[in-house]
């Protein structure tokens, strides 16, 4: 993926403290969309695409980034952040323990020196995401942004879908989100959480594996059951046919319809920044 600048005229530099900050940061990126919060309306998106191997990389290039773009060193009325990684741990509320983290992260992962632990309240999933993020990354976004908070890739993507099907008890759906060598799922019935898990992928066949076994073991009907695609997923992607031809309800995911967005946004594919654009107001 290409990196891509889209600005609306409307946008006002001036106007600023008026506005949302929403950034995303992954190994495969770094992106961001600014949101005019009195009209409702995105009017900035920027993505630049790189693919790193470790986290201890990100700071460095992050930096680089965030001290050589202008928009980044305005004064925004509010910020948040996600961080995509694979180093994380859901616990369910009910069984949460302040103090515990480090307990619970590691039944899952090794803790590494440099990296510290965050966690994220998924208020409508019932449950707390435990995860890890470099010390410098970490300390560059503190000190960027103080009054920024930092969460998991994974929340805009929970909270919104239980949001969305509160009312909807008979109603499951089934989330991917791609990166590059990976893809997150959840399993959605109504408001509750079936499932979170994250899958490594190396071709089109371990991802349709993983899918096609994830229906089977949660007894998933392939004809009512929905298939939300998120993420970096090219519509001409084959694999989008093949899950057509085994999951009927097989769509491309939308940003939410809370807000209007850019006339240079129809440029992309709705459903590349999903996560990105459901942030703001997401609880």
């Amino acid at each position: 993926m290409q990196d891509i600048c889209f600005i609306d005229k409307a946008f006002d530099r001036e106007q600023s403290n008026l506005y949302h900050l929403s950034i995303q940061i992954s190994l495969d990126g770094f992106s961001y969309a600014i949101l005019d919060i009195p009209k409702g309306k995105y009017t900035v998106l920027k993505s630049f695409n790189f693919f790193l191997k470790r986290p201890r990389l990100l700071f460095m290039k992050i930096r680089e980034l965030m001290n050589e773009d202008e928009y980044l060193n305005m004064k925004f009325k509010s910020t948040e952040i996600i961080y995509a990684t694979e180093k994380f741990t859901l616990v369910p509320q009910a069984f949460f323990q302040n103090g515990l983290a480090e307990k619970y992260f590691s039944f899952n992962h090794e803790a590494e020196k440099g990296y510290s632990l965050e966690k994220t309240l998924l208020s409508k999933g019932e449950a707390w995401c435990i995860f890890s993020i470099p010390d410098n990354l970490k300390e560059f976004l503190v000190l960027k942004f103080p009054k920024a908070t930092i969460r998991h890739n994974l929340f805009p993507l929970i909270e919104r879908a239980l949001k969305e099907n509160k009312n909807l008890p008979d109603r499951k759906q089934v989330h991917l989100n791609f990166f590059r060598s990976y893809f997150e799922i959840i399993v959605v019935s109504g408001s509750k959480l079936l499932l979170c898990n994250q899958f490594n992928y190396s071709g089109d066949t371990d991802v349709l594996y993983y899918v096609l076994y994830i229906f089977d073991q949660l007894k998933l009907s392939t004809d009512s059951t929905e298939l939300i695609i998120h993420g970096y997923f090219q519509q001409t992607n084959p694999l989008y046919q093949s899950f057509k031809k085994y999951i009927r309800k097989t769509v491309f995911a939308s940003p939410t319809s809370l807000f209007t967005y850019s006339y240079t946004f129809s440029q992309l594919s709705d459903h590349y920044f999903t996560s990105l654009l459901d942030l703001y107001k997401c609880e």
